[in-house]
């Protein structure tokens, strides 16, 4: 098992960093995520905690270093 697996948490403050690493903005990851903007916001700023399911996920793209693919919202593929 890699290190990354064993932490199931992650503080506002490392949200911030992985996402500027992946080269995303809050919106973006929260759309990855299948989150809105509004909770990715409250990720950031610690006022919600980040579900164990997305710290994993984030943490696995960092380890590979993997660009997600963000989805476009229905009204943008027009």
């Amino acid at each position: 098992m890699k290190d990354w697996q064993l932490f199931r948490t992650m503080s506002p403050e490392e949200y911030l960093w992985a996402i500027k690493a992946l080269g995303v903005d809050q919106a973006k990851i929260g759309r990855y995520l299948g989150r809105s903007e509004r909770t990715s916001r409250r990720y950031a700023r610690g006022e919600t905690p980040i579900p164990p399911a997305e710290v994993l996920l984030l943490r696995a793209l960092l380890a590979h270093k993997i660009q997600p693919l963000i989805p476009r919202w229905h009204k943008e593929q027009n």
